[in-house]
């Protein structure tokens, strides 16, 4: 059974207030100390090594796909808020008054900073142990891990019945990673991008931020030359995410829409068209191809007065 998840007992209690000082609160009170931004950074890097860490011992035979696919759902911004709410840092972080009014406890953002910002004191206060941040963070992790492992292995067979169902028809399996929880909308569209030979999605900002302290980013995300989706958001991450997500949308909620089919059929066309020159008799290709010095081409008919016409 599982540890019960509890907060640090801090040696030195003022990195447990600055882990829990949102920079709201540090504007309207200055004189409490720093706000939590600087943890945060530093966090953000321990927690994202230490769920590799985990699971690299945990999982000796699993692949760097799985095991990318495994961190990936451990350090978004909906698991890290988790961890904060099982911890109770919501009751505990210090927020100013705007922050409060706009429903910061509850905030997915404000809890998966305190959070970053919180094992980064931990790791400080633990005397730069990583040993010490993981054994704190194991009690998180464990029920989390097992509740992925779980869903993972129901999604891979449930990809190879449907496999094996399509194959047997000779139809192309859907691509069901689009529909699972497990990736995070970047990482989905980026797979469903390359599987068909599109290369991977370039994200372009669109706009200007509105104002310094509470602008609005607008990014499009491109796909082979061609706009699939945008987002909008207050910081460039969640915008690239977002429009991820309205990508991921389009391409799903389009069932006839199949950009592999249009390459295909471009790449047959110019292969036909390299056959039929390589069976074309030499000096019936040279007698049709245009020479300036035979007169000028006319541009409305792209013919030359001495080309042949095939009837």
């Amino acid at each position: 059974m599982s540890a019960i998840p509890r907060q640090r007992n801090f040696n030195d209690d003022s990195l447990r207030l600055e882990a829990l000082t949102h920079k709201s609160f540090h504007y309207e009170n200055p004189s409490t100390g720093p706000h939590n931004e600087r943890l945060e950074f530093l966090g953000d890097s321990i927690v994202s090594f230490v769920v590799a860490n985990y699971l690299f011992g945990r999982f000796p035979h699993f692949k760097e796909g799985q095991l990318t696919l495994l961190r990936s759902n451990l350090v978004c911004k909906k698991k890290l808020a988790h961890f904060a709410l099982q911890l109770g840092l919501d009751t505990d972080i210090r927020l100013g008054v705007g922050a409060l009014r706009n429903g910061g406890r509850t905030s997915e953002k404000v809890l998966e900073d305190a959070f970053e910002a919180y094992i980064g004191a931990v790791f400080l206060d633990s005397g730069s142990s990583l040993f010490a941040v993981q054994e704190f963070m194991e009690p998180l992790l464990s029920p989390a891990v097992n509740e992925l492992t779980r869903s993972l292995q129901t999604t891979t067979l449930t990809q190879q019945d449907i496999s094996k169902t399509d194959s047997s028809i000779g139809v192309e399996s859907p691509d069901h990673v689009l529909h699972s929880d497990l990736q995070d909308p970047i990482n989905k569209l980026q797979t469903w991008s390359q599987r068909r030979g599109l290369g991977i999605p370039v994200y372009k900002p669109y706009g200007e931020v509105v104002n310094e302290h509470n602008g609005n980013f607008t990014v499009g995300v491109l796909i082979n030359g061609r706009y699939y989706g945008r987002g909008k958001a207050r910081n460039k991450k969640d915008a690239k995410k977002e429009a991820a997500i309205n990508a991921l949308k389009y391409v799903t909620s389009n069932v006839n829409f199949n950009p592999g089919v249009f390459k295909q059929v471009t790449t047959n066309i110019n292969n036909g068209i390299k056959t039929m020159r390589n069976e074309i008799p030499p000096n019936v290709y040279r007698s049709n191809s245009v020479s300036l010095k035979n007169g000028p081409i006319n541009s409305r008919t792209a013919t030359h007065p001495n080309r042949r016409r095939f009837n």
